[in-house]
């Protein structure tokens, strides 16, 4: 008689099984694992911020004549509040000296003064302490950042990367992080967390317009520390700069550090493949269904990021699905590809070949 499975076997058969269910599908799409790669690059990173990542390719000379504005402007800014700290130090002094009870320039003689001049004193002081107050509250940390701002300032960024033609661009979210819901990164692509901060951020003619310093705005800043570190890491062999192409890099509680690798879609491939995707998605917008390519493209994320390899089976079940998806919006999506020359050379559609 065959004896029952002990408790133990029973108990390691259900944490295997457990196991095998708790795997990368459960990771929001259209995220993935990063790569082993990317760990000490992304051990650096805040979890509270979310990353965007790519190569800068404008030639060196152009980006040392963008960054020469902010220099000349920050160089202009700092002579001005040391030519004024100059003048207006004595004058402080003195008037901290006269209420001390020293005599001196500033000192008041309310007893033999007339009402009007002591009022005439008090308003001219009065705005000498705001306008040095304001120059120092709103002009001050202009200077002091982009020299000094710490953990790594735009000089020091400069200083130490200096200009290249490659160079590896870190944008991180501003403050709007912080109000973000803790199952946001459940929602998918035309959620308003997308639509309003990362599409944008990541959109192709965007960003191959505009030179890395030129992308700060209202809702991402630079990470000058990251790109600092990304460069130290591709000096010292330990990455490459391929391994920085654009890719949004986000922190999940359960999961860690999980990246969505937008290159392979709009970077991908040959020239005609490019082409092909470029016109992919021009002709969506044209149709009013733009948003429909960005769940085309968490779709096939999800589908390409599954364990194992991109079988014939397992393409044609995500063409099954990326059809499906277009009917449900009223796309035809062979007539659609024969109008583009072919969708095979689109990501998740090489069984179309």
């Amino acid at each position: 008689m065959a004896k029952p499975a002990s408790k133990r076997t029973a108990k390691s058969t259900a944490t295997h099984t457990s196991s095998k269910s708790t795997t990368v599908s459960e990771i929001p799409a259209p995220y993935s694992v990063p790569p082993p790669v990317l760990k000490l690059f992304l051990a650096e990173l805040d979890p509270a911020h979310i990353y965007i990542v790519h190569v800068d390719n404008h030639p060196w000379m152009f980006k040392r004549r963008i960054f020469a504005v902010p220099v000349l402007m920050n160089v202009v800014v700092a002579l001005l509040l040391l030519w004024r700290a100059a003048v207006a130090l004595p004058s402080y002094g003195a008037i901290v000296l006269a209420t001390l009870g020293h005599s001196n320039d500033a000192k008041v003689d309310f007893k033999h003064t007339d009402w009007a001049t002591l009022l005439w004193i008090a308003v001219t002081r009065a705005l000498m302490f705001f306008c040095d107050w304001a120059l120092a509250r709103f002009l001050f940390s202009w200077p002091r950042d982009f020299f000094f701002g710490s953990p790594a300032s735009p000089t020091s960024w400069r200083w130490k990367v200096r200009f290249r033609d490659q160079e590896v661009v870190v944008r991180k979210s501003r403050r709007w992080d912080q109000a973000l819901p803790s199952n946001w990164l459940e929602e998918d692509t035309t959620g308003p967390v997308y639509q309003e901060r990362i599409l944008p951020a990541i959109d192709r003619a965007w960003v191959q317009a505009k030179t890395g310093y030129l992308m700060m705005d209202k809702n991402w800043d630079l990470d000058f520390q990251g790109m600092i570190s990304a460069h130290a890491l591709v000096s010292q062999g330990k990455a490459s700069l391929s391994d920085f192409q654009k890719t949004v890099i986000v922190h999940s509680k359960p999961h860690g550090w999980l990246t969505w690798p937008i290159y392979k879609l709009d970077e991908g491939g040959h020239e005609e493949n490019r082409r092909k995707i470029v016109e992919f998605k021009d002709r969506l917008t044209a149709m009013g269904e733009e948003n429909l390519f960005f769940r085309w493209i968490e779709l096939i994320q999800y589908e390409t990021s599954q364990p194992g390899d991109f079988t014939p089976e397992r393409q044609a079940h995500a063409m099954a699905k990326a059809k499906e998806l277009f009917e449900s919006r009223g796309v035809d999506l062979e007539e659609l590809g024969r109008e583009i020359g072919g969708i095979e050379a689109l990501p998740g559609m090489e069984i179309a070949r």
